[in-house]
C-alpha cells in the first residue's frame, strides 16, 4: 500500500518492494493469510502499473489468474474489490498485444473438438464446455497468437458434513426447539450460540448465513425485536442476497465476543408440508475473512445428520420410508400372494442371521443363505453363501433383526449393491 501511493507521487522505489516479493516475483505474501496476500500483491500491481512497469506486472496478472475461486471471488469481499481494481488498471494501460488466438478442446467421449476463436473484440467473454465424466483426460490445443486461462471445475453433491477443522475461528452450537404452535402449524425456535476463537480480540463484522429448512419461514416480528432498540442483538437482517449461495437468510452482527457467546433465538414457522424434510445449514464468518464455520440442525436429528447407507467412501442417501418387518400370524396362503406379486427381477430367500454389526451410519447384518426360492436376475448361486443387509440405523427399531433367527426375504435385484472390491 506504502509502495502504491509512493508510485502515485512518482516516488517508487522499486528496490524496497521487489524486497518483500516471493522469488518468482509473482506476489507479495503474507505468512498465515491468504487473504491479506491477495491484497498486497494487488496494491503491487497497481504501483507497478501505476509506473507503466508493464513487463513486470504481466507475471503478477498469471498469478491473479490462478488464484480465482470458481464463483470469481478472491476469497474475500474486500480482496476480491481490490484484486479487480489492479487487474482492470492493467488491462485499460497496459498496451494491447496482437490477439489473434484459437483454442480446440477435446472432450473425452467426443470425436470431435469445441473450437473457439478469440480476438481483441471478444477476448474478454467466457467459453464453457461441459462433459459428464471425472477423472478423464483433456485435451487442449492453442495456435496463434495472445493467452488464455483454461480452468476445470468439477461439480458434485456431498452429503452434509461437520468437521471440527471448518471452525477454526469460531464456535457454534445451533438448536432446534419444538415452540407453541400457531393452531395446525408447527412452530420451532432456532437457538443458536457463537463465540470467537481468538484469546485477545473480538471479531469483527460477521455474517450469520442460516439456510432454512424447506417450507419454513422465520417470524419476521422476531427479527425485528432483535435488530431494533436500544438492546438490540443484531446489526440487521436480509433474505434473498447475494451474499448466500441459496438465497437463506443473512444476519449481520457488528462483532462476535471472544470472552462470552453471542446468543440469537428466533421462531420459524412451517409454510408448507414436506414429505423428506432435509438438514439446513448455519455457517458463520467474518466479512473480510471469508473462512465460514458450518453446523446443521434438523427438528428430528442431531447435527442435521443425513439418512444415509456408506459403504467404504461411497454413500447412497436414504432418505425414505424403512422397511418393516412383518410379524404375527401369517399363513401359506398370504405367503404365497405375496410371491405371486413378485416380478421377473425379484428374489425370494430364507436367511439366517449370523452377526449384526451397528454403527453410526449403517447397520450391517451378516445373513447366510439358508434356501433360495427365486434368485433374481443379478445374485446367481446364493444358497450356503453369506450376504449382507445393510440398512438403516433409523431403521433398526422398525426392521428389528436378531442375530440367530431365520427370516424369509423379498425384494428386487434392484437393492443388491455390487462392491465389486469385496466381491459382494
Amino acid at each position: 500500500m506504502a509502495s502504491y501511493a509512493l508510485a502515485n507521487e512518482g516516488k517508487l522505489n522499486r528496490e524496497i518492494l521487489y524486497k518483500f516479493a516471493s522469488s518468482e516475483l509473482s506476489h507479495w505474501p503474507v505468512p498465515g493469510s491468504p487473504i491479506l496476500t491477495l491484497e498486497a500483491t494487488a496494491y503491487a500491481l497497481l504501483a507497478l502499473v501505476k509506473t507503466k512497469s508493464f513487463e513486470d506486472a504481466r507475471p503478477v496478472v498469471r498469478w491473479f489468474n490462478q488464484q480465482q475461486t470458481v464463483g470469481g471471488g478472491f476469497g474475500s469481499t474486500q480482496a476480491t474489490i481490490i484484486v479487480y481494481q489492479a487487474i482492470a488498471e492493467y488491462w485499460t494501460n497496459a498496451p494491447e498485444p496482437e490477439y489473434d488466438l484459437k483454442v480446440d478442446i477435446l472432450l473425452p467421449g467426443k470425436s470431435k473438438p469445441d473450437k473457439y476463436e478469440f480476438n481483441r473484440d471478444n477476448s474478454y467473454a467466457t467459453r464453457t464446455s461441459r462433459i459428464k465424466d471425472i477423472n478423464k483426460d483433456v485435451k487442449v490445443k492453442a495456435t496463434g497468437s495472445g493467452e488464455a486461462v483454461v480452468k476445470m471445475v468439477s461439480l458434485y453433491y456431498a452429503l452434509p458434513q461437520e468437521k471440527e477443522s471448518d471452525c477454526q475461528k469460531f464456535n457454534v452450537s445451533v438448536k432446534l426447539l419444538p415452540d407453541k404452535n400457531i393452531g395446525d402449524t408447527k412452530v420451532y425456535k432456532l437457538h443458536m450460540e457463537v463465540l470467537y476463537k481468538d484469546s485477545e480480540r473480538d471479531a469483527t463484522m460477521s455474517i450469520l448465513d442460516i439456510g432454512l429448512l424447506t417450507g419454513f419461514t422465520p417470524n419476521l416480528d422476531d427479527l425485528n425485536a432483535l435488530s431494533k432498540g436500544h438492546a438490540r442483538i443484531i446489526s440487521k437482517f436480509e433474505m434473498d442476497t447475494a451474499l448466500s449461495e441459496k438465497g437463506s437468510l443473512i444476519i449481520y452482527l457488528d462483532k462476535v465476543s471472544h470472552t462470552r457467546p453471542e446468543e440469537i433465538s428466533f421462531r420459524i414457522q412451517e409454510t408448507m408440508e414436506v414429505g423428506v424434510l432435509q438438514p439446513a445449514a448455519v455457517s458463520v464468518y467474518e466479512y473480510y475473512e471469508q473462512t465460514p464455520c458450518v453446523k446443521f440442525y434438523h427438528p428430528e436429528r442431531e447435527a442435521g445428520q443425513l439418512k444415509q447407507l456408506c459403504r467404504g467412501d461411497v454413500c447412497k442417501c436414504a432418505e425414505e420410508n424403512c422397511s418393516m418387518q412383518r410379524k404375527g400370524q401369517i399363513n401359506n396362503d398370504e405367503r404365497t400372494t405375496k410371491i405371486c406379486e413378485s416380478t421377473e427381477t425379484s428374489k425370494i430367500e430364507y436367511v439366517l442371521v449370523k452377526k449384526v454389526d451397528y454403527k453410526q451410519s449403517i447397520d450391517t447384518y451378516t445373513m447366510r443363505v439358508q434356501d433360495s426360492i427365486k434368485e433374481g436376475s443379478t445374485d446367481v448361486s446364493p444358497k450356503g453363501n453369506l450376504r449382507e443387509f445393510v440398512n438403516y440405523p433409523h431403521c433398526r427399531e422398525a426392521l428389528n433383526l436378531v442375530e440367530g433367527k431365520t427370516y424369509l426375504i423379498m425384494g428386487s435385484s434392484g437393492d443388491i449393491y455390487r462392491d465389486e472390491k469385496q466381491q459382494t
